[in-house]
Order: structure tokens, then C-alpha cells, then sequence
């Protein structure tokens, strides 16, 4: 490890400060950039593909080249899909973008209402999962999904690690198990999280495990589809429109006409009211089906498949996975303290552009300082490596996923258990016994 200055044996000494202080700006320009470049990487694959389905047969090629194609295809939007959740995740920080409102509205409309969820929902269980890293009782990561994500059978074996992540969760089941944990905790915002008890007023009222609000919003998206699916056969365009917009109108109307007090309790400050949130969110629903109705009447009936064999697809498959084996990397194996509940990766371009996304890759030093924009942690990394002595000594610093010639440890070796701690150990070994 580079040797650390002798000026900086803490992380609050003046000089460091002085270094850092910098890099928390943010600004309302600098993300547009990368949006833009997620959106042109997701038009390619999605043009490159859909180009191909369509010409296949006039090039002569069997029907069967549209597997492999489809197979790249799906794995490149979900990797596409996993960047738009990591600029959520500058989102649900506020530093996305400066303006707050922007921030906000910006990574609801181009990223999260995309994935069908919000940044609020998706913000009060990362906040938590920030306050509480690796408590099995408090982060809400570990308590809602960690026994899901299997963390509690860390440290495991190589052989173990490949059979259970590699092939195992690869199995339907396994995975949806994965996925439904996702939805009903941040899509439908029902994660159990440090901040309940903060929120004020009647909790809303529910019907088994959700919220009536969740399961009117699910009725209304399976009514819209049902009836916009039919009509998009039978009437013209601008009927087709106008039957969409009544469609939202009377959702909305039900939405405005509900207390608040039976939406998602945010229990942080909101920036939007949920109640606009939800409309807004309708109405982009709404709209993404109508494209999709009138792409199958006007265009051809494959072009439904389309949209279901290339966005939703991947939000079931290739994205959840991609999610999982990040968040394992990141944190299972690892314990709670400051220094040691994550690492940073230095993996290649690929891995970094569809795994370790948006400074998910220098995660350790993240989660000392949340407020740092991700095109700034790797800076923030080598400051710290330079100023702090505790830093140099403690950081992990992963060298690519599999294997590596320089020695260091690679992600998987991390996972190991001679990578384990006896602090580590003995805390995991408590989840263990209260799951048997």
C-alpha cells in the first residue's frame, strides 16, 4: 500500500478536510452527461437488436440467430437498467444534481418510473442501510433481504460461493425470490427500515401485507393495459390517445381524492409529495403503453414482444442478478466498522460499466462520505490513501473479480473465509444460529 502522510492519522484532521472539501460540489450539469450516454448505450442495444430481429430473414439467417441475440441483448439492458439504478442512487443521495427539485424529478422520470418505482421509496431503505451498514438488527438491506441475498452463510468456500451465486441463483425461483424482495420493498415501499417510527400521523390502512394504495395503483395498471390494449386495435390514434388520458384522469382523480395519510410515509422530508409523485407516475405508465399499443397495431404485432422480450425481461433477469452479485461483493463477509464494511474495485472497463457503476466500485470510500458525487470517489480514494494513515492501512482494495498478476486480492477472495475477521466471523455467526 502507498504510504500514508503523517499529517493525516484521523479522518478529521484539517489538512484532509481542506482536500475533500472540494470534492463534495455537485452541480445541475455534469450527470446530464452521463444520462445521455445510458440513453444512447440502451438505444443502440435496443436498435442493434430489434434491426437485427427484423432484417434476420432477409439476410438469409436461420430463426434460431435470434437467440444468442436476444441473450445479448437482455444482458445488455439489464446492465443498462442496473445504470439507471445507480443514478437513482445519486438520486436518493441529492447528488444527482444540485437543485433538489430537479435531482428529484430527474431521477424519477429518466431512471426510477423506468424501473417502476420511486427515489423516495428507494431513499428511506438506503438511508438506513447507510446509518446501520452490516447490522443484521438495524440495516434495513440485511433485514429485509439479507437472509434472501443468503449474507448470513458468509465466509463459504469458492466452490460454494460459484454453486450458490453462479448457478443457483440462477434457478427462476431463486431469483424471483430476489426480485420479489426488491418490489415489495422498494416498488411498493414496504422495506422495514430504522426511520418508522420517526413518521407522524395514522399509519395508512392495509389489506394483508400492502397498502390499499399499492394494490389500487396495481388495479389501475392492469385495467389501463387491458383497456388500452384493446382499443389500440380498434380505434385511431387520437382515439387512442384521448382513451389514454381519460385512463389517467380518473387514476388521478383517485389518487388526488385519497388522504394522504394512506400514501407511503416518507418519513424524511419529502422533496415531492407522494401524491404527485404517484400521479406523475401514472401518467408515465400510461403513456409507456399507449407507445406500446400503438407500436403493435401500426407496426406489427412483434413489436409488443419486443418491449416484453427486451425491457421487461431483463427487469426480471439479467438486472436483479447483476444487483445481487454487486451488493454480495460489496458487503458480504464484511463487518460493521467504518473502515471495514465494504471495499473498493478495480476491476476492467466491462465490469465496472455493467457491475460496479457510478463509483459502486470505490464503495468503502462512499460510504465514509455519501455527499461525494460518484466522478469524484476515485480522487476522494487516492486523497485518502495520501492523507490518512488509519485509511491506507485498513482499505481493501479488490483486484478484478476472478483473478489478477499483481498479487492483491481479487472480489472473490474477499468472500473467503481466511478473508474473514474474527470480529466478522463472530458477528455472522449470530444470523446463522437465529435462521438455523
Amino acid at each position: 500500500m502507498m504510504p500514508a502522510s503523517p499529517l493525516g492519522k484521523t479522518l478529521n484532521s484539517p489538512r484532509l478536510h481542506e482536500r475533500i472539501s472540494p470534492l463534495r460540489a455537485t452541480d445541475n450539469v455534469t450527470n446530464w452527461f452521463y444520462i445521455a450516454a445510458d440513453y444512447a448505450a440502451l438505444a443502440l442495444i435496443l436498435g442493434g437488436s430489434v434491426g437485427f430481429f427484423e432484417s434476420r430473414a432477409a439476410w438469409g439467417l436461420s430463426f434460431w440467430w435470434n437467440v444468442p441475440v436476444a441473450m445479448l441483448a437482455v444482458l445488455g439492458v439489464g446492465m443498462v437498467q442496473h445504470r439507471f439504478a445507480g443514478l437513482v442512487h445519486e438520486g436518493a443521495h441529492y447528488i444527482l444534481f444540485k437543485n433538489r427539485l430537479l435531482n428529484e424529478w430527474a431521477s424519477d422520470l429518466l431512471c426510477m418510473f423506468p424501473l417502476v418505482s420511486t427515489t423516495a421509496q428507494y431513499r428511506v431503505m438506503h438511508l438506513g442501510h447507510h446509518d446501520h451498514v452490516n447490522d443484521w438488527e438495524r440495516d434495513p438491506e440485511l433485514v429485509n433481504m439479507g437472509e434472501t441475498r443468503m449474507m448470513n452463510c458468509f465466509p463459504m468456500s469458492v466452490r460454494r460461493f460459484l454453486h450458490n451465486f453462479y448457478v443457483r441463483s440462477l434457478w427462476p425461483p431463486r431469483l424471483f425470490e430476489y426480485l420479489w424482495d426488491n418490489f415489495y420493498c422498494i416498488t411498493l415501499g414496504n422495506a422495514r427500515h430504522p426511520y418508522e417510527n420517526r413518521a407522524t400521523g395514522p399509519k395508512p390502512p392495509m389489506l394483508g401485507k400492502f397498502r390499499v394504495t399499492s394494490l389500487l395503483g396495481l388495479a389501475y395498471m392492469g385495467g389501463m393495459i387491458a383497456v388500452l390494449s384493446v382499443l389500440a386495435y380498434r380505434v385511431s390514434t387520437t382515439t387512442l390517445l384521448l382513451s389514454g388520458l381519460a385512463c389517467w384522469l380518473v387514476g388521478s382523480a383517485v389518487c388526488l381524492a385519497l388522504p394522504e395519510q394512506w400514501y407511503f410515509r416518507q418519513c424524511l422530508r419529502p422533496v415531492v409529495s407522494t401524491k404527485a409523485t404517484s400521479v406523475v407516475r401514472l401518467g408515465f405508465l400510461t403513456c409507456l403503453e399507449l407507445w406500446v399499443g400503438w407500436s403493435r397495431a401500426n407496426l406489427g404485432p412483434q413489436w409488443g414482444m419486443y418491449f416484453y422480450l427486451l425491457w421487461v425481461l431483463p427487469l426480471f433477469t439479467s438486472w436483479p442478478y447483476i444487483m445481487l452479485l454487486r451488493d454480495i461483493y460489496q458487503h458480504a463477509n464484511a463487518d460493521d466498522g467504518k473502515l471495514t464494511n465494504s471495499r473498493v474495485f478495480l476491476v476492467n472497463p466491462v465490469l465496472r460499466w455493467g457491475m460496479f457503476i457510478y463509483g459502486q466500485d470505490i464503495h468503502l470510500t462512499h460510504h465514509l462520505y455519501p455527499t461525494i458525487p460518484h466522478y469524484r470517489l476515485r480522487r476522494l480514494h487516492d486523497v485518502l490513501r495520501e492523507e490518512n494513515a488509519e485509511y491506507a492501512e485498513h482499505v481493501v482494495e479488490a483486484h478484478g473479480v476472478f483473478w489478477n498478476r499483481t498479487g492483491a486480492p481479487t472480489a472473490l477472495e474477499c468472500l473467503l473465509p481466511s478473508a474473514a475477521s474474527p470480529a466478522t466471523a463472530a458477528k455472522l455467526e449470530e444470523p446463522k444460529r437465529r435462521v438455523g
